[in-house]
């Protein structure tokens, strides 16, 4: 966690902690009071002025916020939180409450690219004047007002009238990065925050969706299945591996999901979150193990949740591209009572169509020569196709191969087999599959907290989600290759439809069991309890544990019966024997059923953690307080599956894993040097922060990892920074015990004159295998200065090591390999001294493979301030100029930057936004344009086609108007918002991706299209 404070002026820096403390403090009882309300629409000194008085509050204002400002009228006995919505409407400002009789007025984008904190300490905003001359505006309250100002209030606002005479005071606020809530604004780590504004522009629907679009995510994972089973999502950073970027729910970590785990996927499934829940995003892309421990080689990535909202809020959002759609609702409720007690409650639903691959042209048909790739067509199809197992041909035939005639009816044993020899039956399959799952999403978020003393506070969190997802794809096939002379399947002699009488190979396609239908639901369960405090001046405390759990059932229809289909076609009886020599019904439809079956699995992931830390200033140098954070984690993961009916994998069976791993860690920032010219906290020019941790696992026992960062700021609007760290990553329970299953596979053989041979893969996990280390280095700038205020500019070189990376070669590399994996390849005995042909190969996880990533993050932005509102234009870009993988044995590292990899580890040279977005009075437009750099195709087919180079354009137009506010159950505010994602309609061009079975690359296209939504809600 990066600690974000404010630095600079009163018109920024006191309004913004206003709108900070907004976050974490309670509703105060003044707000809720009903006066007398006569504010006639005035100058804003006046509005302000009279306001104050009637409402008994103390008004602050900076009057470079004001100028142009008109306020409205306000009449009639209300309460002042809803006058004061009234009389800001339309007005670009909004309120935050400073004191029980205090509130700040302040613009509704003040905070600009600062991002809102996580958590503020102090409970009172301080203030401080604007040595260049920007006046404050103070509305005094008359004499015998309708309220008395507490002392409290009163001082808040002395301290106000003499701000000119005091430098800036800074707030205390903690982002991810470290445990430390350091002050000065920017700290030595560059952390990027999304708000909520930002995610409700982007226009997406999903957690996935959002950070798929972020310029540090190198590679989208999408739900579409193709990359990983069952549509699970998650995010990595930079174009490392997957489970290389660490993802955390409020700061703290979450399960390796159990359907994710059980596929070799160490990641938690970003689908379980709402993205209704968020409030924003935190993207810290380094290294940063010495805070969290395993898994951040690549980098965190932390989703915050919204929290400490008071009254009743209602959204409901529409969108569709051509062939989905979609609703999103939202209703959030909360409640506090002062600094006692607080509650709040948060339901969101999600349905969402499924978009199928006959809803686009470049799936709707494997024949990819329209789009300037390969034909793809299956040749398992109806009608199939018959071929012989050794290359000779046919009887009766001057081909080892015929594709099954359309009109082929009947007994072919008897009446005689149509067919067309030399010529093969190709047909599509992809305009069966699910490119975007139909998808149901429910999700409930609680929170409440309770002082039990000024000092001790207890707090709790509930988030509980359950996803179902369908996916469809083709009908069962049977599988076989002319080509290589092979089949899944083969036809005896004996069948009575076999008119060959030879064994023969098929492949066949049995659409009249319809298309596969595969469902996915999960439930996510997140309770946490903990309580905090604080005791002396400057120490807190803070203890919490929790449950991150799911529980996900798969299940899938028209799954083949390998038994039961090859039995089907060795049988001798026609009522009870497959017939593959004809087009149409290939059997009864009681009969086909009993050749498939409903594939049923349940996975279980779980993270069982606690944790406690004490922090505060142990001593003091000239230059400044030292500041420690001291504490300790302990973490229970376990993973379960069981293969309820499963005979693809063979009999049913379940395993259950678990671990036990505990930590220590501490982090220091220590000033080194101060210039003396402002206060304390503030006046460091030169600071160092340092941590360590130590994990000790079950398996493997224990691994250290320090981390060190420097600050430096020569001049006011000048931040030098720079960090190194070291990181690992612990094997997956997967990784270490996954049990043994086998596979049918090719290999070519090299030590036998490259023959292709048909072998066995037996596949399963390590129990040797070490943890990933990792080593991250960055370097940078932020300008953020006086002589323009409103620019902020920033620049920063990464670099991230990845060593002993836990990867499973492929069976080939481990074929080609044979003297360095011996042991992993088996051969019949062979004759003459020659060695024998391959019969098995037992790959399984180990730790090979280094990766070398490095390159420049930029980031621009700037508020121009006209009379018809204001324009905030940025810019920010990812630029990896170099990445590097040494993955294949006796081979030099290979140069991936801008290449495409199968293994999903590689980055464009450039990923970036640029966006403008313009507010004015209740108006809110925005215009983003993202942009994915050139990159070479896949390789799965050799070619020098050129990818990406591409710009996608989103946009989005909001009015806000405020409700009636003479009655309590209209709504304070109400907002219409309406736009589009990929406005233009960028549709993906052909990619060899996946050896072209799909014909797009969905991990750098958007195959939704244009996607316009229109949005409304309401606050009570």
């Amino acid at each position: 966690m990066v600690a974000w404070g404010l630095r600079g002026t009163f018109p920024m820096s006191a309004f913004l902690f206003a709108s900070i403390l907004a976050l974490s403090a309670p509703l105060p009882a003044a707000a809720q009071e009903v006066h007398a309300f006569n504010v006639v629409a005035a100058d804003p000194a006046s509005a302000i002025r009279a306001f104050g008085v009637q409402a008994g509050l103390q008004i602050l204002a900076s009057a470079d916020d004001l100028k142009g400002k008109k306020f409205n009228s306000v009449s009639g006995n209300i309460s002042t939180e809803q006058a004061l919505t009234s009389l800001l409407a339309g007005t670009g400002l909004d309120h935050r409450y400073v004191g029980d009789r205090a509130v700040a007025l302040v613009s509704q984008n003040a905070t600009g690219d600062t991002p809102p904190p996580a958590r503020v300490s102090g409970s009172v905003a301080r203030s401080a004047a604007d040595p260049s001359g920007d006046s404050v505006l103070i509305a005094q309250v008359d004499e015998k007002p309708k309220a008395k100002a507490s002392d409290k209030d009163q001082q808040t606002v002395k301290n106000a009238e003499k701000a000119a005479e005091k430098p800036a005071q800074l707030e205390e606020v903690v982002v991810t990065g470290s445990r430390i809530p350091l002050l000065g604004g920017q700290g030595p780590q560059d952390v990027k925050i999304y708000t909520r504004e930002q995610i409700d522009q982007s226009g997406q629907t999903s957690i996935a969706d959002f950070v798929n679009t972020l310029p540090d995510v190198s590679i989208a994972f999408t739900e579409s299945g193709q990359q990983i089973a069952y549509g699970i999502t998650t995010v990595t950073l930079h174009g490392l591996p997957l489970g290389t970027t660490l993802v955390l729910i409020n700061g703290r970590r979450v399960e390796t999901s159990g359907a994710a785990g059980t596929n070799a996927v160490d990641a938690f499934d970003l689908n379980s979150i709402p993205l209704a829940a968020v409030e924003r995003i935190e993207v810290l892309s380094e290294g940063s193990s010495a805070v969290y421990g395993s898994d951040a080689i690549a980098g965190v990535v932390n989703i915050v949740l919204k929290s400490n909202f008071s009254g009743l809020e209602v959204n409901a959002k529409y969108g569709g591209a051509t062939g989905t759609d979609e609703w999103d609702t939202s209703l959030a409720w909360g409640e506090r009572w002062g600094d006692v007690a607080a509650i709040s409650l948060l339901g969101t639903f999600q349905d969402r169509s499924e978009l199928l691959g006959l809803d686009r042209s470049i799936t709707s048909n494997n024949n990819y020569t329209p789009f300037g790739g390969p034909n793809s067509q299956a040749t398992s199809c109806n009608p199939g196709n018959i071929f012989t197992l050794d290359g000779s041909n046919l009887p009766g035939t001057q081909s080892p191969f015929a594709g099954v005639a359309p009109n082929a009816q009947g007994n072919p044993a008897q009446t005689g087999f149509k067919g067309t020899p030399g010529v093969l039956n190709q047909c599509s399959t992809g305009g069966y599959n699910s490119y975007i799952p139909a998808t149901r999403r429910e999700g409930m978020l609680a929170q409440a907290s309770y002082s039990v003393s000024p000092n001790v506070e207890l707090f709790t969190e509930l988030l509980f989600s359950d996803v179902l997802e369908t996916l469809q794809s083709a009908p069962p096939a049977l599988v076989g290759f002319p080509a290589f002379d092979f089949s899944e399947f083969t036809a005896p002699a004996s069948n009575p439809y076999n008119p060959f009488g030879e064994t023969v190979g098929i492949s066949l396609l049995l659409t009249e069991l319809g298309a596969t239908q595969s469902t996915l639901e999960t439930r996510f369960f997140r309770p946490l309890v903990g309580v905090r405090g604080h005791f002396l001046e400057n120490w807190e405390w803070e203890t919490a544990a929790w449950d991150s759990e799911d529980w996900s059932e798969f299940r899938s229809t028209n799954t083949p019966n390998s038994t039961a289909i090859q039995n089907a076609l060795n049988s001798t009886n026609p009522a009870t024997a497959l017939n593959p020599f004809v087009a149409g019904a290939h059997g009864s439809p009681q009969f086909l059923q009993s050749l498939v079956f409903e594939e049923n699995q349940n996975f279980v992931g779980q993270t069982l953690s606690a944790n406690a830390f004490l922090r505060g200033r142990i001593f003091k140098l000239p230059a400044g307080p030292v500041r420690v954070v001291l504490g300790g984690e302990y973490e229970r993961d376990r993973l379960y599956w069981n293969n309820l009916n499963n005979l693809t994998f063979g009999a049913p069976g379940s395993a259950d894993f678990q671990r036990r791993h505990y930590a220590s860690f501490v982090e220091a920032q220590i000033p080194i040097l101060a210039s003396g010219a402002r206060p304390e906290g503030a006046d460091t020019l030169l600071a160092a922060t340092l941590a360590g941790r130590y994990d000790r696992y079950d398996e493997f026992g224990g691994k250290a990892t320090p981390q060190a960062g420097i600050e430096w700021r020569p001049v006011d609007s000048l931040l030098i920074r720079g960090t190194y760290g070291r990181s690992f990553k612990a094997p997956s329970l997967y990784d270490l015990y996954s049990p043994v299953a086998s596979f049918q596979t090719f290999v070519v053989d090299p030590r036998l004159n490259n023959a292709t041979e048909f072998i066995t893969e037996n596949l399963g996990g390590n129990p040797n295998v070490k943890p990933e280390n990792g080593v991250s280095r960055t370097l940078g700038f932020v300008y953020s200065g006086k002589a323009i205020p409103d620019l902020r500019f920033s620049v920063t070189y990464w670099s991230l090591l990845l060593h002993d990376a836990i990867n499973l070669l492929t069976v080939q590399t481990i074929v080609a390999n044979e003297n360095l994996f011996p042991n992993l390849v088996v051969r019949a005995p062979g004759q003459n001294g020659e060695p024998g042909p391959i019969t098995e190969v037992n790959p399984t996880y180990i730790n090979f493979g280094d990766y070398d990533v490095r390159g420049l993050d930029y980031q621009l932005s700037y508020r121009y301030r006209t009379a018809i509102g204001d324009w905030l234009p940025s810019l920010s870009a990812t630029q990896t100029y170099h990445y590097t993988q040494a993955l294949t044995p006796n081979t030099a590292p290979i140069e991936v930057v801008g290449e495409a990899q199968d293994t999903g580890n590689f980055s464009p040279r450039w990923k970036g936004m640029a966006a403008i977005s313009w507010s004015w009075k209740e108006y809110l437009a925005s215009v983003n344009a993202r942009y994915i750099g050139q990159y070479l195709d896949y390789q799965d087919f050799p070619t020098t086609r050129m990818l990406g180079n591409e710009w996608f354009f989103d946009s989005s137009f909001r009015y806000q108007i405020s409700g009636a506010q003479h009655s309590p159950y209209a709504p304070r505010n109400f907002y219409v918002q309406i736009g589009g994602v990929n406005v233009l309609n960028k549709l993906p061009r052909y990619s060899n991706f996946a050896f072209g079975t799909i014909g797009y690359d969905p991990a750098e296209s958007d195959i939704r299209g244009r996607f316009i939504y229109a949005q409304i809600g309401a606050r009570f």
